[in-house]
């Protein structure tokens, strides 16, 4: 058993109500596993056992501690979130809460709707909005409009407020150009019609899921009973993480129990965009009886904390009190700690470059340089404010050539931006043709490219340019088609090759003969098991075609589930759905693993909001990119303010550039002093001259950094 100290001991022996308090590192969570396994030990059944996490990627923590102790399997333990625990609630008390929550037929069972899917229905809601002009001149593409709107709905239910509390309320914060109200009515008639049509045919999004559990279900009689007689012990991690809705939820059901025990993060609430609420956290600590403050770090260096203090100090230029009730630290503390930041004349390492690619590029002999040292590569973590595809590209790139193992820590993705995505859509569309999507040239020639093993980009363009367009001899109709071989004269079969050829004329004949007689899942399933996967198409195993093959079948059943719900009565309709929907940009929560599947002994490779959430302490930190503005900014949401949405937020403030200002460097602060609780032994800054746009940087996170950093003559 790992060794704890006296007030971890204490905490995993106390009963009633216990408030865990400290910062990252100083072995709160460490409590809440010993006290699980202790409940376990003497005798509790794990149906009796409720853990609330923050985030899936905690789940494991609880799990590892459980399998390590050798208690056995105890597959009844519930671990989970508080959004999948609404979920499977509503599910069971569906009869109870369907008509009073607004539901017209609540006889009929609910569909629940996941991220993607709300997203293609509110496609259909908003498409022919901006058909009629809806939305005219605002700079934001059609899926980030789609997107903002569902994040109004989700923040609103998650903070209690009604639809109409958050309209009301981004409309009163807004203090720019008056012709943008205009915009947020739109939005507005957009997100009504939304909750409307899911009302009618009992569609349950994350915004209703959490409205009725939060206001129908938590607070009913018979959801009290069941819910005091199924767990009698509750576990809460990162509360600070959790939605006003989710501390509710905890609040008001604490007492129901025999036991509580809730760890809070200071300086955490990190998801704050996500509608996390760390000020409303702070009343657990008045509501439990037993109150333990943790203040030994297992996992920061002293120097590295004090590096971030100052840094924040630096940002936020005065001494500002986080909290409201004690329980958030001042950031006046940097004078103290300044003699940590390592010998004045040795300055944190910097590694530099004019570009973001020579940057990569002199990080890798650094890197090589630890590993081979003795550090393990899953000891370091290259954390980044975005993670573009130029740049993980880059990234990856160069760490395989230098043979180091990485896994990437990716919390959403837009599976369009994927060509293996593209490629098997391609193919899709073209067994469909009565679907009417008519793929481009440059789409059928990646798709062979990626198809068939060996083809490479230029005989599959010859293919493309010679096999893919309307019918020559105008018999069929002018719709773009792929023709059969035989119409490749003799001199292009050699030049790209008699195999690549005879592999194209099968896929086609494949495509002809199998289009329209399975459902889409089915159809996209089959495509790369009995086709594209077979040695003669693929002679190494395509792992990446593996998993973006499962995304699409995974996505695919579900729209093919909900499709009546939805309104989509044909195949056509729900393939034209499915296609338009990820061509436009549909943004997924659960992206495939691309290539090979993620090392665990890999080092990470995360933006710092995802580092933060779900990633595990290291021993090297590598900040990357640090010069740019990205560290510093906030999500650009002209029709969807987090900050206005929050439920500690006036309803009649307005959301000035001040507030903007201010917020930033707090946000700022906190990913700093985050990041440095999760460093056991070095931050390496690694910044480059020029963004990827060719223009110079000078970041705030940089400003603030730059005296502790050697520049190496840099300006």
């Amino acid at each position: 058993m790992t060794s704890l100290n006296a007030t971890q001991t204490a905490a995993i022996q106390a009963n009633e109500t216990s408030f865990l308090l400290g910062p990252a590192g100083t072995g709160k969570s460490t409590v809440l596993y010993h006290r699980l396994l202790r409940l376990l030990q003497e005798g509790e059944p794990a149906y009796t056992l409720l853990g609330l996490v923050a985030e899936p990627e905690q789940r494991p923590g609880f799990l590892d501690a459980l399998h390590q102790s050798g208690l056995g399997p105890y597959a009844e333990l519930k671990i989970t979130t508080y959004n999948r625990l609404a979920q499977e609630m509503v599910s069971l008390f569906w009869p109870l809460v369907a008509r009073p929550a607004g539901f017209s037929r609540p006889y009929q069972p609910p569909t629940f709707l996941s991220y993607d899917l709300a997203q293609l229905l509110m496609w259909r809601i908003v498409t022919p909005m901006v058909e009629e002009g809806a939305f005219a001149r605002l700079r934001l593409r059609p899926q980030q409009i789609v997107s903002q709107l569902l994040d109004t709905l989700n923040r609103a239910a998650l903070n209690g407020l009604t639809l109409d509390e958050a309209i009301t309320r981004q409309i009163n914060a807004w203090a720019g150009e008056p012709d943008h109200l205009r915009h947020l009515e739109d939005a507005a008639t957009a997100a009504r019609r939304f909750r409307q049509f899911c009302l009618e045919n009992s569609l349950v999004d994350l915004s209703l899921n959490v409205q009725v559990f939060d206001t129908q279900l938590v607070r009913h009689p018979e959801f009290y009973a069941y819910f005091q007689e199924r767990y009698r012990h509750l576990l809460v991690d990162n509360v600070e993480e959790q939605t006003p809705a989710g501390q509710n939820f905890v609040a008001s059901l604490m007492n129901a129990t025999q036991t509580t025990a809730i760890a809070y993060d200071m300086g955490g609430g990190y998801k704050r965009f996500l509608a996390a609420d760390p000020l409303g956290a702070n009343r657990f600590r008045a509501l439990c009886r037993h109150v333990f403050d943790f203040s030994h770090s297992y996992t920061a260096n002293p120097a590295a904390l004090a590096l971030a203090g100052r840094a924040a100090n630096s940002l936020l230029r005065n001494s500002v009190v986080l909290g409201t009730q004690g329980i958030e630290e001042t950031e006046g503390t940097a004078e103290a700690d300044e003699s940590k930041i390592q010998n004045p004349k040795s300055k944190i390492q910097n590694i530099g470059g004019r570009y973001r690619h020579e940057m990569v590029a002199n990080l890798m002999p650094v890197l090589v340089r630890l590993v081979a040292e003795g550090t393990p590569p899953a000891q370091i973590a290259i954390v980044t404010p975005y993670l573009d595809e130029a740049l993980r590209y880059n990234l990856t790139h160069a760490l395989r050539q230098a043979g180091l193992p990485y896994r990437l820590l990716r919390r959403r993705s837009s599976p369009r931006e994927e060509p293996r995505v593209r490629a098997w859509l391609t193919w899709l569309v073209l067994a469909h043709p009565d679907w009417g999507v008519q793929p481009a040239a440059y789409d059928v020639s990646e798709a062979l490219s990626l198809s068939i093993g060996g083809l490479d980009v230029v005989r599959a363009t010859l293919l493309a340019q010679h096999l893919y367009g309307p019918d020559p001899a105008g018999l069929a109709d002018n719709r773009p088609q792929l023709r059969p071989a035989a119409d490749l004269p003799d001199k292009m079969v050699q030049r790209v090759g008699v195999e690549n050829v005879e592999r194209v004329e099968e896929l086609r004949q494949w495509l002809v003969e199998q289009g329209g007689r399975y459902p889409l899942d089915t159809f996209l399933q089959r495509l790369f098991a009995d086709l594209l996967s077979q040695p003669r198409f693929q002679p190494e195993p395509d792992l990446a075609g593996a998993a973006v093959c499962d995304w699409l079948v995974q996505v695919a059943y579900r729209l093919r589930r909900a499709a009546p719900a939805m309104g989509l009565r044909t195949p056509a309709e729900v393939g034209r759905a499915f296609i338009q929907g990820i061509y436009q940009g549909l943004v997924t929560a659960d992206p495939p693993d691309l290539g090979n599947p993620p090392d665990p002994k890999g080092i990470i490779l995360a933006t710092v909001y995802g580092y933060l959430l779900a990633g595990a302490p290291v021993q090297i930190q590598v900040w990357l990119d640090a010069a740019a503005t990205g560290w510093w900014d906030i999500p650009r949401q002209p029709l969807s303010n987090a900050f206005v949405l929050a439920q500690s937020w006036p309803a009649d403030r307005r959301w000035t550039t001040d507030e903007d200002f201010r917020t930033r460097n707090e946000l700022l602060s906190r990913l700093v002093r985050g990041l440095a609780a999760r460093c056991g032994r070095e931050v390496i800054i690694a910044s480059s001259d020029l963004d990827r746009r060719g223009l110079r940087q000078d970041g705030p996170l940089w400003r603030a950094l730059r005296a502790y950093v050697d520049t190496d003559g840099r300006d």
